[in-house]
């Protein structure tokens, strides 16, 4: 009998591309996969169960509206119970928790139960703060780290702050490298209107970033502007943007990925650098750039700047600033094909097969 792991999830699971690349592998190395999400927008109430590809998606329809704060918590402790007494009777050593939402709900589920915990950090968490109860949030954050059997990372930002040497022999790195078979084929599609594309993929949220881009777009009848993703400025973007702002919404992390890159030109991929994790982050999507060949746009004071600047693989605007972009786009445009060069010589650098293996000495 294969032995089982249960991975936490506080999203639907649409699917969720990290989550879905290292349940795959792991069920691909022998393990029984389950993921238990908190469908919060009870967008899949027609799939409370779904089997993709072997591994099986239980979800949990429990509403809260994300961006809320604490307005959360309620339904959050509901999601918790309800998936401890889903797993009240089950025979499971470990549970993987991905986010710091998520090991709190592993952390209560597990409570008295000799069960080895997971911290899977998709984000930085250190000196984060929820304002007055800051200081509580740090402290639960630390106790996680002490108690995980291991703690997997995907930059060194997230563990520059971890002194601790018994903490530290328990990260595992596995930074957000594309899985490449999702991205097949490469080859863009061919443009019949002519018109540069350039799109942002993701969660919609930077509202100033993704305003600036959009009324470049307006403007510009030379350029075709394509938002892929939902989040808490989407409907604001949407109702403030003319039919010349392409909205697609929400989309197949796994398997629409492939046909948004061959539609895209140039990827918009700024974000404010005031904000600390934006600053200090590898997003999904700058992979996703480089393995799918897209020149693309990035903010100033930012991490991935470095490497932008470095490898020649894009340009660098001021945050939110329309003239800035424009002139980024202009020199994309003026020698569009070293670009591809640059990014080629690269590409093979930051894929998930060159460290998929890492996941496996979690499970030693």
């Amino acid at each position: 009998m294969k032995e089982k792991i249960y991975m936490v999830l506080t999203n639907g699971f649409d699917p969720d591309v990290r989550v879905f690349k290292e349940a795959k592998y792991l069920k691909e190395v022998g393990y029984d996969v389950e993921v238990l999400c908190w469908d919060r927008n009870c967008f899949y109430e027609d799939r409370t169960i779904e089997c993709i590809e072997g591994i099986l998606i239980k979800r949990f329809h429990i509403k809260s509206v994300p961006g809320t704060g604490l307005k959360q918590m309620v339904p959050f402790v509901k999601y918790i119970n309800t998936i401890k007494k889903y797993l009240k009777n089950k025979e499971y050593n470990y549970i993987h928790c991905h986010d710091f939402d998520g090991i709190i709900a592993g952390f209560f589920c597990t409570f008295f139960r000799k069960k080895k915990l997971i911290f899977d950090m998709h984000e930085i968490y250190n000196d984060f703060s929820y304002g007055k109860f800051g200081f509580i949030f740090n402290i639960v954050y630390k106790h996680m780290l002490k108690i995980s059997k291991n703690i997997i990372y995907v930059n060194d930002e997230q563990i520059k702050h971890i002194h601790n040497k018994k903490i530290r022999e328990k990260l595992v790195y596995l930074p957000n490298y594309p899985d490449i078979e999702n991205y097949l084929p490469i080859e863009k599609r061919y443009n019949e209107n002519k018109r540069l594309r350039i799109n942002y993929v993701g969660y919609l949220r930077d509202y100033d970033s993704l305003k600036a881009l959009v009324n470049l777009g307006e403007k510009n009848e030379n350029i075709l502007v394509g938002l892929y993703g939902t989040g808490t400025m989407y409907e604001r973007i949407k109702n403030e943007s003319t039919d010349k702002i392409k909205i697609y919404g929400k989309f197949d992390g796994v398997n629409d990925i492939s046909e948004i890159y061959r539609n895209t030109d140039i990827l918009y991929c700024a974000y404010n650098p005031q904000n600390y994790n934006y600053k200090t982050s590898y997003p999904v999507k700058f992979y996703e750039a480089i393995i799918t060949q897209t020149p693309m746009i990035v903010s100033k004071n930012t991490k991935i700047e470095k490497l932008v600047i470095k490898d020649k693989i894009g340009e660098v605007i001021e945050y939110a600033n329309e003239e800035s972009i424009q002139n980024a786009i202009n020199k994309i445009t003026d020698n569009y094909e070293r670009y591809i060069i640059n990014i080629k010589k690269i590409s093979e650098e930051y894929q998930w097969n060159n460290i998929k293996d890492n996941l496996k000495t979690v499970y030693i």
